[in-house]
């Protein structure tokens, strides 16, 4: 693997990486890339990508930009972060200048809200960026930072609340159909779910509370969120509608 002097760099790298893995060479990717609706990735594109081309000056003549990095990662089957921060295969990713290459793990929670942007300091150690943006008069970095990160975190929290429901009704079923709805078994599976029910309405809740746009979800929970009135805004809670076999709309 050659020096990574800027992030397309190393993502070049890793599409090459990925491509061989696959047994594809570079026309063949190309028409992948074709068939998901990028045919400007040719054969001759991705060869300027991979080999990291340079100009009499010394800069890339092919970079590869968010939308590029979104079709590869989709045409070779790989988490787009994934192309630019390859946990375990490195241990910095380029950067801008003062972030001073950062190690992919912490790049990576950077880029879906879990950490404040960073940099390394002169002594290789991570620090928080607790500077303002455009300068002292300038808005406070982390102030910012904090505001917009907000939907990441709820989302985070929405997946987890409704991991657990799923599960918690998958028990109650289980437990419905082994022991019948009046066992003890039935009533502490029914009261695990009603649980796992109010925390993941008391997520929802937090998303319509703030602006956010909700999901579609089964029918079943929505009606069972509606019955117990654990809905702040429940017209602001869609219901997934399954389409019939035969509907082919």
């Amino acid at each position: 693997m050659h020096s990574h002097e800027i992030l397309s760099d190393l993502v070049a790298d890793q599409i090459r990486m990925h491509r061989t893995r696959l047994g594809l060479n570079r026309e063949q990717l190309a028409e992948e890339c074709a068939r998901l609706g990028a045919p400007e990735l040719t054969y001759a594109a991705i060869t300027n990508i991979e080999t990291g081309r340079r100009d009499k000056e010394g800069k890339r003549r092919r970079e590869v930009s968010v939308d590029e990095l979104m079709t590869f990662a989709y045409a070779l089957s790989v988490p787009p972060l994934l192309l630019a921060f390859p946990l375990g295969s490195v241990d910095r990713v380029p950067s801008p200048a003062r972030w001073g290459g950062l190690h992919p793990h912490y790049a990576w929670r950077w880029a879906t809200g879990e950490v404040p942007p960073a940099f390394r300091d002169a002594d290789g150690q991570t620090r928080v960026d607790d500077s303002n943006i455009g300068g002292e008069d300038g808005p406070d970095r982390m102030e910012v930072w904090q505001k917009v990160s907000v939907p990441a975190e709820v989302y985070r929290s929405l997946q987890a609340a409704q991991a657990a429901l799923q599960k918690a009704a998958g028990q109650q079923n289980f437990a419905r159909e082994r022991h019948g709805e009046s066992a003890p078994e039935m009533r502490k599976a029914r009261a695990d779910y009603l649980d796992r029910l109010e925390q993941f309405a008391a997520v929802l809740n937090e998303m319509t509370g703030r602006g956010f746009r909700v999901p579609a979800y089964d029918a079943r929970w929505v009606e069972d969120m509606r019955e117990f009135g654990l809905l702040k805004r429940p017209e602001a809670v869609p219901v997934y509608k399954r389409k019939d076999k035969g509907d082919r709309g």
